[in-house]
């Protein structure tokens, strides 16, 4: 049976939009159907959004992909930043927390409406659901993947011979599917011995 949710979340964050770094406070409201019967799957699922707000966006810059230098620029100085495909008003932000909140659920849980504020936003609910246009989100991006990524930068130049492997953030957050858990063993050493060779 599928239940619908809701569920509020708060968190701070910087925007640079006209070439100007302002801090902001957001309010986000989530209107969520499960999709399945499995309630582990379920608490996981509501458990990857409040570790992704407060453990990846909470306190980042959000910038847009055509000041890509400036935000190059605040990613080597160790500023968490956030990468959006236009500027970084609260409709877009709060379309790419539509789009990400989607992909880091896997299915198990769907957002069905999600409603944003900011208190630089003068407080003016912008509401998003599936019916609406994807805009700028209808192309491929990191807001469509299910990892914890939340911008393009590449501050490293990577030869086209190396493979970069990135452990699952949603391990490390103790997040993964009840499914993925490989039952434990119990670990058994092996000593060989070996005669020498006299020859």
């Amino acid at each position: 049976m599928n239940i619908r949710l809701q569920y509020s979340l708060e968190f701070l964050a910087g925007i640079y939009f006209e070439d100007q770094l302002q801090m902001n406070s957001y309010e986000v409201n989530l209107n969520l159907l499960t999709k399945t019967a499995d309630s582990a799957s379920t608490n996981i699922a509501l458990d990857r959004i409040k570790a992704f707000v407060h453990g990846e966006i909470a306190n980042t810059v959000f910038i847009s992909n055509a000041s890509r230098e400036r935000a190059e620029l605040f990613a080597m100085i160790g500023v968490n930043v956030t990468t959006l495909p236009e500027e970084p008003v609260d409709q877009i932000i709060g379309m790419m927390l539509y789009y990400k909140f989607n992909a880091i659920m896997e299915g198990r849980m769907t957002v069905a409406q999600l409603d944003i504020a900011s208190s630089l936003g003068d407080n003016v609910w912008y509401m998003h659901d599936e019916e609406d246009a994807s805009g700028p989100f209808a192309d491929p991006g990191w807001w469509h993947e299910s990892t914890t990524q939340h911008e393009t930068i590449e501050l490293e130049p990577v030869a086209d011979n190396v493979v970069k492997v990135k452990p699952s953030a949603w391990i490390e957050y103790g997040l993964i599917w009840p499914e993925e858990t490989s039952p434990t063993t119990d670990n058994t050493v092996v000593y060989g011995k070996f005669t020498k060779n006299e020859n």
